[in-house]
This record gives C-alpha cells, structure tokens and sequence, in this order.
C-alpha cells in the first residue's frame, strides 16, 4: 500500500510494504528468509518475518509463493497478517498526525512477533518441561497435543490464529463424540487455552486473535476436576505417580 493522504491540512506520506524472499541470505536448509520490505522517502529497511522458502516455490515477479508451494496458505496467511499490523500502525500514526520512519514503524512493540505454528510451540513446551524434570506438565501437555493431532488429522502445523470460537466449537463436538467424561473435556481445554496464553506472552501469537474470550471454558467446570488440578499443581506429579502413569500410559 502506497498513498498519500492529507490529515487536517498536514501531509504525511506512507510508507511503502512489501514482503521479498531475500535472496542475499541462504540459510543452512538451502531456503532464503522471508523479509517484510519498509520504504518510505528514499530508505528501505528489512524485518524477518521468521519463515523462509525454498526459493523455486518463490514468484519473485510478483512477490508471492507460487501456486504449487508446500504450505502455502499458512505463508501466506503470515504474510498478510504482518501488512495488516504495519498498515494498521501506519493508520493510527496518520490519524495522530505523528510521523515515522521505516525503523520507528518496524520497531514498534505490536509489530515484533515471531508467530510459530501451534504444532511448533507444543513441542517447544514438552520439550521445555522434559528438561525441567516436570513430569506432570509434560504428559498433560502431550496428551492435549495428541489430542488436537487426531482431531486435525495430523494437521497441527497452523498458526494459532487459525483456532477461533467456532474450531473450538467443533473440537468440543468431537471430544464428546468420543465419548470424553466433562473432566477430560475441560482438561483438554484448559491446557489448549493455556498454551494460547503462553504463545501470545511469547509474542508467537497475537492477543487479537485469542478466541477465549468468547469461547468460555467455564461450563466445563466440577469439583472434581478442580480438586484434580489442585493436586497436580502442588505436587508435580511426583516421582512415584509419574512411573505409574507411564507404565499404563505407555508414555516415553
């Protein structure tokens, strides 16, 4: 987007983005890293956009992935998520007739988000906990993740933004499908929304797209589930429980 308004008599122009696979930088895996472009009164500057591409799945014509690109749509959807955020800022900036420049823009605190895939945070969390010993953490956190994986089909490599009031809504309709008691429904759901919380803390995902708010976990609620959570949380699961759920859980 490249316009020049006039607000209020002032002029302020814009700047111009655009997303570029860079082609000066290859990384260890053969791929180039996708960059956000910033132009505005003769200076361009660069931000990753922490994803890279093979670059023969790469239109340099137009700036796109090509139509046969292995994950194309979760590119893409990171793509137009970014523009959105800086031409949002832009037009807050425009409003309050504040000028910028490419590295005020880029440095703006909504705009330093490395969103990584719900899949690639899951195990980032099993992993975490495996080498902080918390044996409880781990299994539970595992067994939400599982669970999503069946659920999708194996299709867990989408950014959070993808799971909105009515995905939840159906991932809710399946679990009951199967047959899960109200406590393991709530369990399910409370380690997803906690993952949320946990990636939106860690700028992977953006607190905008958090579906919690009008998806209430709450009616899932029971004593026994609390007085379950409790246990868990002042005990860790200690040594003793952890041998015996693995031993009936076939948990590694």
């Amino acid at each position: 987007m490249h316009v020049n308004q006039d607000v209020n008599r002032k002029f302020i122009m814009n700047a111009c983005v655009s997303v570029v696979c860079y082609k000066s930088k290859t990384l260890s895996n053969g791929e180039n890293p996708l960059m956000l472009q910033v132009s505005k009164g003769g200076k361009r500057k660069y931000q990753s956009l922490g994803i890279s591409i093979n670059p023969k799945y790469w239109d340099f014509t137009r700036n796109k992935p090509k139509p046969n690109c292995p994950n194309k749509e979760y590119i893409q959807k990171i793509i137009l998520d970014k523009q959105r955020e800086l031409q949002q800022r832009m037009l807050e900036l425009n409003v309050e007739q504040k000028e910028y420049t490419t590295t005020t823009l880029l440095n703006n605190e909504n705009t330093k988000f490395e969103l990584k895939t719900v899949s690639e945070f899951y195990h980032e969390l099993i992993e975490q906990y495996t080498r902080e010993d918390k044996c409880g953490n781990r299994l539970i956190y595992k067994s939400s993740f599982n669970s999503l994986k069946v659920f999708t089909k194996g299709k867990v490599d989408i950014p959070f933004s993808d799971i909105d009031a009515s995905w939840l809504t159906q991932y809710e309709k399946w679990l009951r499908s199967k047959g899960n008691k109200e406590t393991t429904i709530s369990l399910m759901f409370r380690t997803l929304r906690s993952t949320y919380n946990k990636a939106i803390k860690a700028k992977y995902a953006r607190k905008s797209d958090y579906p919690f708010d009008e998806y209430k976990i709450n009616k899932f609620d029971t004593t026994t589930q609390r007085m379950r959570l409790n246990f868990i949380m002042k005990n860790q699961f200690h040594a003793h429980y952890c041998s015996w759920l693995r031993f009936y859980t076939g948990a590694k």
